[in-house]
């Protein structure tokens, strides 16, 4: 048998058989160009007398994906100097940015909230390769709203889109935590004309006053602090057990949101960063006061925007607890007369471990996240919390009582793992217990419809976010159970066994409108810049829930009554904004929410036409908005709402002064319209 040999391939070994000329893969024509190569050419274009251009080092590929591959590699190197840029930025003034001064520690903050503290200082306008393609933000935006109970979504600033860092968020959290929106939203607008004036940050004055602020603040949710100590260890000038620079800088953060001078209000980020240098120092110190810390530090960055980094502070805190055995002195018995100092020490170790019992359970609802504190330290706190002890807080203990199911109620709605059926026996077992909670309560901490001012300064939060979960609940068990193989009589009669006895969704407007009444009323009666944080998140919820129920309506014009107290809400938002940053990617929610419908008439012209995201789909399930249209029709008389004088008065405890108005009366312009109208165009004037 005779060998035959094989034709030699050296020659064209190091190209692909595909090269050709631009000329030829257009026209879409064979090209000598790599087998007969020529000066003036391949064949086909010197036949047809075109110019035969060649790379020779051409992979085969088109030239577009090439182009395609250079742009995205040119939008990387751009992000990355502008993030080098960031960092490098480590001083501001005053006049440059007065509200929100940048440090080079906010992008140490990680997640979607680095862009967000800092973006604002870039004096260049944005370029197209600067910010992420903004049909893919919508894309991710919608993505999120149909998504179920497990929810895994994408960071939106460019830092966490160009490393792809994942963020979870569950079923309970609001569309305005995971929503893109502008990142310069989430200052407030006090840039727009501040002065510049300088205020020295260590002024002994400053200081005391702003001290004084916060201990009359922290009063209105939990008392995290005990005044006494903090000062009585605070003059030795040493960190101690219940005292450290740490703890200090966080509460002085904290208090500048309430001032209402905007020039001590942009101390705030300062007090800050000062706090977050001692970070690493107070975790390889753990005390009680560096707890205190870590959950003050959680709520003034969850209330800037700065979600992640909030709860990462908390959950630092709330490591500390089993740490410092605090779970165990705070279940001492009560000691004899002459042991004293134990019982102290065994009340401050209370109501530090009920404040982390709140905060935990607070920011697991608001994020749908599972909660870091184990169940025993759950069961020693509600067992302290039942016993009333007189030197406990009323308040406090009201707040763990509620607070130990709700922990249980957001691990049900957030745990995607649960059958629906198993998920429907425990929201109802533990819907029982918050009703029987609330039931519980003494008549000095209940809530009364007709005379909301009676109820104590503490009691708008407390009864805000029973409100929340109010809706959260009835929202689960209104919503079908999976219908996968089972008959529809089955189905329907374990819906009725809910919706017969409960209307759910007339009750879920119910609580939405009592959120909007408890936050308007604070607001006209003691100002709206020391409203606790918590009832933020509670106000967005019934807003969105107010405007699904409007949105539903055949006729938005004949529900002016709720139209008002919509608007009212919204209007008390934006008034806080400058307090709380993270207003503004609620209102910017909100407007997504509402569309470009007749609802959206309820933003005032400034805040409007903010944003040209679109509208989110109100029947996503993340949110349960699914109220059926029989709803939208009803009266309102699930809630002691009348339209009488009586009812306008009484509701502030007035009999004819009005001098508890900003206003301090009504003004010509509303004396001819009805006297809830012009109840509300009152409430309406608020003071800048």
């Amino acid at each position: 048998m005779v060998n035959r040999l094989k034709p030699s391939s050296t020659r064209c070994t190091s190209q692909r058989a595909a090269i050709a000329c631009q000329s030829c893969r257009l026209r879409k024509v064979k090209c000598d160009a790599q087998s007969v190569p020529s000066d003036e050419g391949c064949g086909p274009c010197r036949r047809a007398g075109q110019e035969c251009l060649l790379d020779p080092l051409s992979d085969g590929r088109r030239s577009v994906s090439r182009k395609l591959v250079g742009k995205l590699q040119q939008r990387i190197e751009t992000l990355e100097a502008l993030n080098r840029k960031i960092i490098n930025r480590s001083d501001w003034r005053p006049d440059e940015d007065s509200a929100v001064p940048t440090t080079d520690t906010s992008v140490l903050a990680g997640g979607s909230s680095t862009v967000r503290s800092v973006v604002t200082t870039d004096t260049r306008p944005p370029q197209s390769n600067d910010i992420i393609d903004p049909v893919l933000s919508r894309m991710s935006c919608s993505s999120h709203q149909s998504l179920p109970t497990s929810v895994v979504a994408t960071g939106n600033s460019p830092e966490t889109a160009c490393h792809r860092s994942p963020s979870f968020y569950g079923a309970t959290s609001h569309p305005h935590v995971v929503s893109p929106g502008e990142e310069s939203r989430l200052t407030s607008f006090d840039e727009l004309d501040a002065v510049g004036i300088d205020i020295d940050p260590t002024s002994l004055h400053l200081r005391d006053h702003l001290f004084q602020s916060f201990f009359k603040y922290q009063t209105l949710w939990v008392d995290i602090v005990n005044k006494e100590s903090f000062f009585t260890h605070q003059a030795n000038g040493n960190n101690s057990r219940w005292y450290s620079k740490f703890l200090e800088n966080a509460m002085l953060a904290c208090a500048t949101r309430l001032s209402t001078s905007k020039s001590v209000r942009a101390l705030g980020p300062s007090y800050c960063e000062l706090a977050k240098d001692d970070v690493l120092r107070a975790m390889s110190e753990p005390t009680p006061a560096n707890l205190q810390g870590f959950l003050l530090l959680s709520e003034y960055e969850v209330t800037q925007g700065n979600d992640r980094p909030g709860w990462m502070f908390c959950g630092v805190g709330c490591r500390m607890l089993s740490d410092l055995g605090l779970h165990e002195l705070a279940n001492t018995i009560d000691a004899p007369l002459d042991e004293q100092e134990p019982t102290k020490e065994s009340d401050l170790a209370y109501a530090l471990l009920s404040a982390c019992v709140v905060y935990e359970g607070v920011w697991t609802l608001y994020l749908g996240r599972p909660s870091s504190i184990p169940r025993s330290v759950m069961g020693v706190v509600s067992a302290r919390s039942k016993r009333g002890r007189k030197s406990d807080s009323p308040w406090l203990n009201a707040w763990v009582r509620l607070c130990v199911p709700m922990a249980e109620i957001s691990h049900v709605l957030n745990d995607g793992s649960i059958e629906d059926s198993d998920r429907s026996n425990l929201l109802l077992r533990l819907f029982k217990q918050v009703e029987e909670w609330y039931e519980s309560l003494p008549p000095e901490l209940a809530y009364s419809e007709d005379r909301p001012t009676s109820t104590g300064l503490p009691g708008y939060g407390l009864h805000a976010q029973f409100c929340k979960v109010q809706i959260l609940v009835r929202r689960a068990l209104a919503r079908p159970l999976n219908t996968r193989k089972r008959r529809y009589s089955q189905i329907t009669s374990e819906k009725d066994d809910w919706t017969s006895t409960h209307d759910s969704h007339a009750m879920v407007y119910k609580y939405a409108l009592r959120i909007a009444r408890l936050v308007i009323t604070y607001r006209e009666a003691f100002g709206l810049e020391k409203i606790p944080s918590i009832m933020l998140d509670n106000a967005v919820l019934a807003a969105t829930a107010m405007i699904e129920h409007l949105s539903k309506a055949d006729n938005v014009n004949n529900m002016q009554y709720q139209m008002t107290w919509l608007r009212q809400l919204v209007k008390s938002l934006e008034s806080m904004q400058p307090h709380f940053p993270i207003i503004g990617r609620m209102l910017d929610s909100l407007r997504q929410i509402c569309g470009s419908g007749t609802v959206s008439n309820i933003f005032t012209p400034a805040h409007r036409d903010s944003t040209n995201a679109p509208a989110h789909d109100l029947s996503a399930p993340r949110q349960s908005l699914d109220v059926s249209s029989d709803s939208n029709n009803m009266q309102d008389n699930s809630i002691a709402v009348d339209h009488s004088s009586n009812f306008v008065w009484g509701a502030f405890d007035l009999e004819s002064s009005l001098g508890v108005l900003p206003s301090g009366g009504f003004d010509d312009a509303i004396l001819n319209l009805p006297l809830p109208e012009a109840f509300m165009s009152s409430l309406a004037q608020v003071p800048p």
